[in-house]
């Protein structure tokens, strides 16, 4: 009977005593772990040998956690690799921040090793079933800003990536943009009574991005008009940018979509 193959996991931290630590959690829990003190060593193992999965702290000599995670979150080859930020900042701007740049999930130390491998084993699962359900993914979101909002872009980023040939410029154009909104929607929330203006429908439904605006309420339809509208700012520079092909409005309801470049 075959051994069940070991996932690697790639653990970038500076502290030895730490890496060191994690790497003895991860063998405890029969993972292999891979060690890098910095953001080069993590790039050199990721040029020479695939993981299933990357620790991550934030505080690194040279490139810092968080640009290391934008670079390999933006890179087709590295992009899907499922990435667990392990921190002491422990602070909601440093979550975002990492959220921004595409983290997975975000742990803080000290941590249990036994929470540890569960959000890990999480993160690897959610990537595998990204992945294989690319091709149909249909995700729904009322956006106020938060740090769900922002995870569940990231996942439309993954499936992109694994779905077509748009460029890394254009989906990240797209992640950005929608991040925007989203963030624009939670503080007219915050302003307008604690609901979000806006539902979020994203669909890739095998040829084409669609990304459907409808308003929440009456209420709300201006701030869709202001934002979203058809010649407006957000849909100009998602065209600009190419990452739409065109927007329009059916009622109160606006559709952006994109063609995508087959595989």
């Amino acid at each position: 009977m075959a051994t069940p193959k070991r996932p690697r996991v790639l653990v970038v931290e500076d502290e030895p005593d730490m890496n060191n630590l994690l790497a003895d959690v991860l063998s405890a829990f029969e993972m292999e772990p891979i060690q890098a003190a910095d953001a080069q060593q993590a790039l050199e193992v990721l040029d020479r040998e695939p993981v299933d999965a990357i620790l991550l702290d934030l505080m690194l000599p040279g490139l810092s956690g968080y640009e290391l995670c934008r670079r390999l979150k933006t890179a087709r080859r590295t992009q899907t690799i499922p990435i667990l930020i392990l921190t002491a900042l422990d602070r909601q701007p440093n979550r975002r921040s990492a959220y921004l740049a595409g983290a997975d999930d975000y742990m803080t130390k000290p941590f249990a090793p036994d929470a540890l491998i569960t959000r890990l084993r999480a993160c690897m699962d959610a990537a595998g079933r990204t992945q294989a359900a690319a091709s149909c993914l249909s995700l729904t979101i009322e956006p106020d800003g938060s740090l769900e909002d922002l995870g569940a872009l990231n996942v439309l980023a993954t499936s992109l990536y694994c779905r077509s040939d748009l460029a890394p410029e254009i989906v990240e154009a797209v992640r950005q943009q929608l991040s925007s909104v989203a963030e624009a929607a939670g503080q007219w929330a915050a302003d307008h009574g604690g609901k979000p203006p806006l539902r979020l429908t994203m669909t890739l439904d095998g040829e084409r991005l669609r990304l459907r605006f409808e308003p929440t309420s009456a209420d709300a339809e201006p701030f869709l008009a202001k934002r979203l509208a058809p010649g407006g700012a957000v849909p100009s520079m998602l065209i600009d940018a190419g990452a739409i092909d065109q927007a329009d409005r059916d009622g109160e309801t606006i559709v952006f979509e994109k063609a995508l470049p087959r595989e």
